[in-house]
């Protein structure tokens, strides 16, 4: 019989006194994700890496990307907050944290829907390529890597659905 894997961090548990775990969202090849309830801004998620990632990725690359995309404000883009480590035991955890999207991804949706109405088709096109143009703007542009339905999630807080590009795990300025 398997054994049942256990996350990193548990329900309730505290990180840095600043973050809550309210519950764990999935993970994927590079860490687990959380969602969390920061302090004082509220609701956020939290990307935890794994031990395997930090080993075979330069840290501090993703650290100083996380850094530059925490400065940039965009409808279009998932906000990053913070990038930061905690300490349990003798290992050292490197986490990122950024703005919770009420919502789904692209893929979710299409998963769902076998064809998207053209208007709706065409509102994510351009909200994708508003977000684009703006990291491309940057005084050191900002080329995301990864762009997939996985990391375009959709926000239904609006009228009509918001698309937003997540994680820019490999992107490069």
């Amino acid at each position: 019989m398997p054994s049942i894997k256990e996350n990193i961090l548990s329900k309730g548990e505290t990180i840095n006194e600043t973050y809550e775990i309210q519950f764990f969202i999935g993970e994927g090849s590079f860490g687990e994700v959380y969602r969390v309830k920061h302090k004082y801004l509220g609701m956020q998620v939290m990307k935890v890496f794994k031990e395997e990632y930090v080993n075979k990725t330069d840290i501090e690359t993703v650290t100083k990307e996380a850094k530059i995309l925490s400065k940039l404000t965009h409808p279009n883009i998932v906000r990053v907050f913070e990038t930061n480590l905690f300490v349990r035991g003798d290992k050292k955890y490197f986490f990122i944290t950024m703005g919770f999207v009420s919502g789904e991804t692209l893929t979710q949706l299409l998963a769902r829907k076998i064809q998207l109405p053209m208007p709706v088709a065409l509102s994510i096109q351009n909200d994708l390529l508003a977000g684009l143009k703006f990291v491309q703007e940057q005084k050191k542009p900002i080329v995301h890597r990864d762009i997939s339905t996985d990391n375009i999630l959709l926000s239904y807080e609006k009228d009509k659905p918001i698309a937003m590009l997540s994680d820019f795990g490999l992107a490069q300025s």
